[in-house]
């Protein structure tokens, strides 16, 4: 088994999972290696230009890449400070709601409140109706 440059960069000496995680080709890619190869007539003959070419190739992919994480890093410190702000947000509407819960629950003590004097004063006035 071989193990393409680059894929065992990270692996120490006598680890043999990555060589086990090494899969084979498949159809799909053995056909794009084959089209570049027909659009590089002198790969054959000249083993060292291909390899130059394909690193060429992998130094502009390495650096679409790496603008790509860069962006990805940018909309993710945008999103979190979103969210930072939501949470801000949230916090202020619960303490909204709590002061709110707050008045509601002394407007419905008053209004027991009222409700028993109400029903004393019924009482008291059936009461002196009888008497």
């Amino acid at each position: 088994e071989s193990v393409p440059s680059g894929e065992n960069q990270s692996v120490a000496g006598g680890d043999e999972e990555a060589v086990d995680e090494y899969q084979e080709l498949n159809a799909r890619e053995e056909q794009d290696i084959e089209i570049m190869m027909e659009g590089c007539e002198y790969a054959i003959a000249n083993a060292e230009a291909f390899a130059e070419k394909l690193s060429r190739e992998l130094q502009v992919l390495d650096g679409a890449n790496i603008q790509s994480i860069m962006a990805s890093e940018k909309q993710v410190n945008i999103l979190m400070k979103l969210l930072d702000e939501a949470l801000t947000e949230v916090d202020q509407i619960e303490l909204k709601l709590s002061s709110y819960e707050e008045m509601l629950q002394s407007v419905k003590e008053q209004m027991d409140q009222i409700s028993e004097s109400n029903h004393l004063i019924h009482l008291s006035n059936t009461n002196n109706v009888k008497l």
